[in-house]
Parts: C-alpha cells; structure tokens; sequence
C-alpha cells in the first residue's frame, strides 16, 4: 500500500492505495482486478473553509492520476465530476469537524466510488431553482451513471453516497 498527501491542504489528506502499482504505462485491468483508492481527510471544525474547497481540487487530481496510471483514462472525466460533486456534497453537509473518506474500487468489471462523512442525512436529488448555487449536484451524479447503464444510492446508514459504473471492454461477472 503506497501512502501519500494531498500538497496544499493545510490538514493534509491521507491516500492510499490497495492493488497493482507498476512504474510503467498502465496496462488495462481484468475482469478479476481488484484495485482500491482511499482518501481521508478531516474538514474544517465550524464551518466550510477554503482548505476544504482547495481539497476538492486535489482529490479530483488524485482520482484523475489513479485512473490513468490504472488504464482507465476514458471513464477519468466523468469520475472526476461524480468524485467532485459527492466530496463537495460531503464537505458542505456534514457538521464540521467531519471524517470524509472516498473510496474508489475496481472489482468485476465496475468501478465503485463511495463517499461518507458521518453524517447521517437524507441524501437525494432535489430541484434547485434557477438561480441557486447549489442543489445540482445529484443530478449530475445521476445523469453520469444512466449515461454509463451504472447506478448510484446512499449508503443504508445514511451517511454516505456511492456510484458505480461499469467498465468498458471488462463486462460484469455475475
């Protein structure tokens, strides 16, 4: 498991990674691949801070990297925003003071992206007006994963959100 910090976070994150690393161009992953990323990072104690914010930007650099390096650089922009739009969730939802981790596996043909902070809320898509900054996120989330026949939900204690989508070329394995 390699370890490594997220460079301009005042409260640095904390990645990890689970399964094959080589130092070469990534070769596709298998069917049977297993290949994890964690991130974990604490947010600001009161409120949204812009460490937090800087935060999202670093995340989607790492989760963009990972993907490359795995040889899944046609699925890294739409799981940059879906990573995007579930950590902003986290960091503007939860209470401050929160533990938000990410998790991004590989197993059997999807990709699964979870996201929790602790935090045990409603989490669903809700109609933002017109000229609301926020509310939009969700749906994003959503469009992405019908767009690529995967799925996403919230976790049964509520305290997360998770997407999957499937693989190209690597098929799902009943």
């Amino acid at each position: 498991m390699a370890t490594a910090t997220a460079p301009s976070a005042t409260q640095s994150a904390k990645v990890s990674t689970l399964g094959p690393e080589t130092d070469g161009p990534a070769s596709r992953p298998t069917r049977q691949t297993v290949d994890a990323t964690l991130v974990s990072f604490g947010t600001g104690l009161t409120a949204t801070t812009s460490d937090d914010l800087r935060r999202v930007r670093d995340i989607r650099q790492t989760v963009k990297q990972r993907l490359v390096r795995c040889g899944l650089s046609d699925l890294a922009d739409d799981v940059v925003l879906v990573v995007s739009e579930l950590i902003t969730n986290a960091i503007l939802h939860s209470r401050g003071g929160a533990e938000v981790n990410l998790l991004m596996g590989l197993r059997d043909g999807l990709l699964l992206i979870i996201v929790t902070d602790g935090t045990p809320i409603t989490r669903e898509a809700r109609q933002a007006g017109t000229a609301a900054e926020h509310g939009r996120g969700l749906h994003i989330v959503r469009a992405i994963a019908a767009e690529h026949c995967g799925s996403w939900g919230t976790t049964s204690d509520r305290t997360g959100t998770w997407c999957e989508l499937p693989v190209p070329g690597l098929g799902r394995v009943a």
